[in-house]
């Protein structure tokens, strides 16, 4: 079998086995079995008690046939952001995609596919290696839960490559913002809107007030700020007493996320005030951003990796979260690799079957890089 078929079917193998966030059990098991297979040794962590998920992250290691090498770190995540239950894929002039009643799942059973076929790659070609550390982690899609709950004392590599970005191959996210979710109460007062508007204060109108004065959208180059929730009202009959508004800020720097965060708080509590009305302000951050320089090791094998695959490297500035986030947080310098699927979280979702293989080799190149990283 070639990589291309083993490759396809294994990728159709996957998005087949329906894995939402939080029931992830069934593609854990499955990918177990695959880890097992290959000579892997596996284990599962509880990360998925920290949320009521059905499984945990998965945690493989390979033995290197170089003992002197540094180990080196593959990530994905099991997770997908919707079921893919009755999915029917379609196989266009190369492309995979679903009949579109259901989304595909690229993101990031594509991850998955391709780690597998780099370790497959590996033992068919009796190609010599490193150690290699595999995780796959569930809960990717609603907080990173499983990366956040990692246990990375009990990993040896403190490189890392995550296998989960629409950015094209070739392309090495050496930059992606943290997030700080917020959710806003304002507090007005009721009152008919028919018999006694003047006596009421129209929260609904204070906040949005606050909203039209907020920058929305982006700022340099992976900043963003939304406000993407709104709840409020009981009746049209009656001035809103109380709205509950909630969104995030996204910025690769701890300054300008707080700077913001300040901000929308500042114009909230001024809108409030000039109407009588108050405002309950809490923020919680989801996750921590990350800037490498092109100078950093794991930069320099990446770039090296996609180079000796035949592609032409780029590093790029990502405006999506991933795993990488985390792990770069908890002290394994780790970039994310662009996979190159389109159309994420929708219907319309779709990777090209060449992308798949060409990741493989990349993954398989990673290895071969690492080695030039042996200790003297």
């Amino acid at each position: 079998m070639t990589t291309q078929d083993r490759l396809t079917k294994k990728f159709l193998q996957l998005v087949e086995i329906d894995g939402p966030s939080g029931h992830e059990r069934d593609v854990a098991d499955f990918l177990s079995g695959e880890l097992n297979r290959l000579g892997l040794e596996v284990r599962e962590d509880q990360a998925g008690e920290a949320f009521g998920g059905t499984a945990g992250n998965l945690i493989a290691r390979k033995k290197g046939t170089i003992s002197d090498a540094p180990s080196i770190l593959f990530c994905a995540h099991m997770d997908t952001i919707q079921p893919t239950r009755g999915i029917r894929t379609v196989i266009t002039n190369g492309t995979i995609a679903t009949d579109q009643s259901t989304i595909l799942g690229a993101d990031d059973r594509a991850g998955l596919a391709i780690i597998l076929e780099t370790l497959e790659l590996l033992e068919h070609r009796n190609i010599p290696h490193g150690p290699i550390e595999v995780v796959f982690t569930v809960g990717e899609e609603i907080g990173m839960w499983g990366s956040k709950h990692l246990q990375v004392s009990e990993l040896v590599s403190r490189t890392g490559f995550v296998f989960d970005s629409s950015a094209p191959p070739g392309a090495i996210i050496v930059e992606a913002p943290g997030s700080i979710a917020f959710e806003i109460r304002v507090v007005g007062k009721a009152a008919h809107a028919a018999v006694s508007p003047e006596k009421g204060i129209n929260a609904i109108q204070v906040a949005s007030r606050a909203v039209a004065d907020l920058p929305l959208g982006r700022f340099g180059d992976t900043g963003t700020i939304n406000v993407g929730i709104i709840q409020g009202g009981k009746a049209i009959n009656i001035v809103p007493d109380e709205v509950i508004l909630k969104g995030e800020v996204r910025s690769p720097i701890e300054s300008e996320l707080q700077e913001k965060i300040a901000y929308i708080e500042d114009q909230f509590v001024r809108q409030a005030k000039n109407a009588g009305a108050h405002v309950e302000f809490k923020s919680n951050r989801k996750y921590n951003g990350f800037r490498l320089g092109d100078h950093e090791a794991v930069v320099q094998l990446a770039m090296n990796a996609v180079t000796t695959a035949g592609l032409q490297p780029s590093t790029i500035r990502y405006a999506g979260g991933s795993d990488a986030n985390i792990l770069n947080e908890k002290g394994i310098q780790t970039v994310n690799l662009g996979v190159g699927f389109s159309n994420v979280h929708s219907s319309l979702e779709s990777i090209a079957i060449e992308h798949l293989v060409t990741l493989s080799n990349i993954g398989v190149q990673l290895t071969q890089m690492a080695l030039n990283h042996r200790k003297d």
